[in-house]
Formats: C-alpha cells, sequence, structure tokens
C-alpha cells in the first residue's frame, strides 16, 4: 500500500484510502452471509479516474506493483461482479460519464447513468433501444460489463445487439472492439479489459404506449407479437410490490395495436411508471434474486414449476428471462430456494442469466474467451476469480447445486 499511496498522486486526480471507503466499495448489491465474509479483502484503495489517460496509468501501476484490478459502476449487480476477492485497486468509472450524440447513435462514456442518458437523448428526438431495469442508477459500462436483457430487449434484443463498438482499455492500451469480437468483453465482468465507452444505436423518440391484460402466462405468450417490451408479473409479485393481486402481463408499444378492447391502460401505465420499482426493493428490503434464461418451447413448463415463487418474466427476441424475488427468511435457506429455481430451469434447457462471482462453473462462455482472457491478461489481474474464474464462493455453490 505504501507504493500505492507514493505513485497515485502523480497518476490520478481522484483517489481514496480511507478505511470507511474500502469497506463500502468492497462488494456491490449481491448479499452476502457473515460466514461468507471472510472470503471477500477490502480494496487497497479506490480510484475515479475521469480520462482515459488516468485509466492506463492505473493498468501500468496494476501491472508493475502485480496488484489486481476491480472495475466498478453503479454496483447494482446482484452476481458479486464488483465484489473484491483480493486486496486491489477498485476503479470507480462513475466520474467518466460524457456522452455525445453522432450520426443517430450515441457515444456515451462508462459512468453514464442510463436513465440520465435516456432523457437527455429524448430531448433530442432519440430514445435508446435497450436499457437495464436498474436504469436509475446502473451505468454504461456496468451493464455491458455484466451483458443481459431489458426494457425493450423484446424488440431489439440484448444489449450486445444494441452496441455499435466500444472502447476498452487493457495493459496494451486502448483499442476499439466491435462485431463479433464483442464477445470477449459483453458480460465478462471487466475480466479482459476496462469498459471506457461505447457507441451505442438509437431509435427515435416515439411516444410509447403501455397496457396491462390479466391472463395466464399461456396466454401472455400469445400476446406480445408487435410490442416494443413486454414483462409479466404473477399476482404473488404484484402483492410484494403494491401492483395488484392477479397474474399480469405489461405490453408496451411504439405503435399502438387497433383493437384495444383487451387492454387496461390505466393498470398498464401504472406497472410502467413502476418498472424500476425491484431496483428500489432490493436496495430498502431483505431479499434475494435469482434468475435463469429459458427458450421459449419450455418456458410454460418452467413457469409452472415456479408456481410458489414472486416472479417476473421478461420476454425478449429469443428467449425468455425470469426473475425469482425471495424474501429473505434465513440466509442459507432462501440461498438454497434461489439454486433450486435455476436447477429446475437447467432442467428444461435454460441456464442461468449471468456468471460474475457466483457462476463461472457454469462455463457459458465458452473455453475460446477463457483462453482470450490468459492472452491478454496474463497475470490475471483483471477483476480475478470472476466470470471464467471459480474462487470460494462459486466453489461452495457448486456444492449446495449437488445436494437434491
Amino acid at each position: 500500500m505504501d507504493s500505492l499511496k507514493m505513485e497515485l498522486p502523480h497518476s490520478v486526480k481522484r483517489y481514496d484510502f480511507h478505511p470507511i471507503q474500502r469497506i463500502l466499495y468492497s462488494q456491490d448489491l449481491l448479499k452476502i452471509s457473515p460466514f461468507l465474509r471472510r472470503f471477500i479483502k477490502y480494496p487497497l484503495c479506490i480510484v475515479q479516474p475521469e480520462n482515459d489517460e488516468e485509466v492506463i496509468s492505473i493498468l501500468e501501476m496494476s501491472r508493475r506493483l502485480k496488484i489486481p484490478i476491480v472495475p466498478r459502476g453503479a454496483a447494482t449487480s446482484a452476481y458479486g461482479g464488483a465484489t473484491t476477492l483480493k486486496n486491489c485497486i477498485v476503479v470507480d468509472f462513475t466520474r467518466m460519464n460524457r456522452f455525445e450524440l453522432k450520426d443517430g447513435s450515441v457515444v456515451a462514456e462508462s459512468g453514464v447513468v442510463w436513465l440520465d442518458l435516456e432523457k437527455e437523448l429524448n430531448k433530442a428526438g432519440y430514445a435508446l433501444r435497450v436499457y437495464p431495469t436498474s436504469a436509475p442508477a446502473s451505468t454504461v459500462g456496468g451493464w455491458i460489463a455484466q451483458g443481459g436483457y431489458g426494457i425493450g430487449s423484446l424488440k431489439y434484443g440484448d444489449i450486445k445487439k444494441n452496441i455499435e463498438w466500444i472502447e476498452v482499455a487493457d495493459f496494451d492500451g486502448v483499442k476499439r472492439v466491435k462485431g463479433e469480437d464483442l464477445k470477449y468483453y459483453v458480460g465478462l465482468f471487466g475480466t479482459t479489459g476496462l469498459v471506457l465507452r461505447a457507441c451505442l444505436k438509437l431509435r427515435e423518440n416515439r411516444k410509447l404506449s403501455n397496457y396491462a391484460v390479466k391472463c395466464s402466462f399461456e396466454e401472455a405468450l400469445d400476446l406480445t407479437d408487435g410490442a416494443y417490451h413486454a414483462s409479466y408479473m404473477n399476482k404473488s409479485l404484484g402483492n410484494m410490490i403494491g401492483c395488484g393481486d392477479a397474474d399480469v402481463l405489461l405490453l408496451t408499444f411504439e405503435e399502438p395495436p387497433s383493437d384495444l378492447s383487451y387492454f387496461d391502460e390505466v393498470l398498464g401505465s401504472k406497472i410502467w411508471d413502476n418498472r424500476f420499482n425491484l431496483l428500489k426493493a432490493a436496495r430498502n428490503a431483505d431479499i434475494i434474486f435469482t434468475e435463469a434464461i429459458l427458450p421459449y418451447e419450455s418456458a410454460s413448463e418452467f413457469y409452472s414449476k415456479m408456481a410458489n415463487f414472486a416472479v417476473k418474466v421478461i420476454f425478449t427476441t429469443d428467449c425468455v428471462v425470469f426473475l425469482g424475488v425471495l424474501p429473505l427468511r434465513g440466509y442459507y435457506r432462501t440461498v438454497m430456494k434461489a439454486v433450486k429455481f435455476i436447477k429446475v430451469a437447467e432442467k428444461y434447457g435454460g441456464r442461468v442469466y449471468s456468471t460474475g462471482m457466483l457462476f463461472p462453473h457454469k462455463n457459458i462462455v465458452g473455453g475460446e474467451i477463457k483462453e482470450y482472457k490468459k492472452a491478454v491478461d496474463p497475470e490475471n489481474l483483471l477483476n480475478p476469480g470472476k466470470a471464467v474464474q471459480g474462487n470460494v464462493i462459486s466453489r461452495l455453490i457448486r456444492l449446495a447445486e449437488m445436494v437434491p
């Protein structure tokens, strides 16, 4: 730490060694029991770069001093991607928050907050194609690092399909990545490079129309055609978050359907206006999330097996995303329920939503990505123990999955 204290003032404007800050920056939204906390290490310091040059300086320092780096946005992920498994430098990107509109797309730095970006784009006649359900707080770089689906994914797909290019920094400098090569960075939690900025595809800022339909899950599957966004929640979740006591489908359209006789616009607007309430619940309540991705052909069977869960479903272009919301009633008992959710999904051809710190053993990224990690980060300094590498906690989860 002494070397860091001597060198950082010459390379970075904003840095912090305060013990309380180091504790606060040691984990993200993931809830960790006191027993598991023993496997978490406090960062040595927190830096907040304001430009590419400072990021490069931090990387050079990391390599020279052999100190790992953990990148961090708003820490709204519940996968432990920003949790510090080693004494490290936490790179907080929230001060790299500039963006520029260019030729119908927007170039946004890693620390830009999604909802702030959407509001500014709307003023210029544009809108994001997709954004996460944690948009009021989560950052551009954070969601790209985790990957996945969100608002608008029924029409436009996952975040990777809505990126023109990204610029990333690693130990060789800054590079621009696009096309098929995005697979080496999107969803990998900064283990192959630090996301500096992204060029995002946009849509015209059309007024969205929101409608709700009280229906079964099977009926919902037949009602999503032509919608920009569609999500479904069962009555257990509706009661939990104050959105009614019936199973209900939210449909959002860029152009309203001709037949509105089946739709409730008042309820649809209420649910749409509360589309970010699960983020608030995660911050203010004792709950654990569990997520899985299912193919459309087995989604109904999986849903029927999860009838005792509070569930939200997001429909996308190519899959169905299930989010289970579990009140925390005994930490390990609740964790076992979350593990069961994923185990059942896998029986129906599904998979875990993301990797992070919890599920690198699921091997959803493939051997090619692991080899790429070794090539660009031979000393394993970029967010070690995440996405492509196991750790103590992921090994304990693997053992828990073996329980019948």
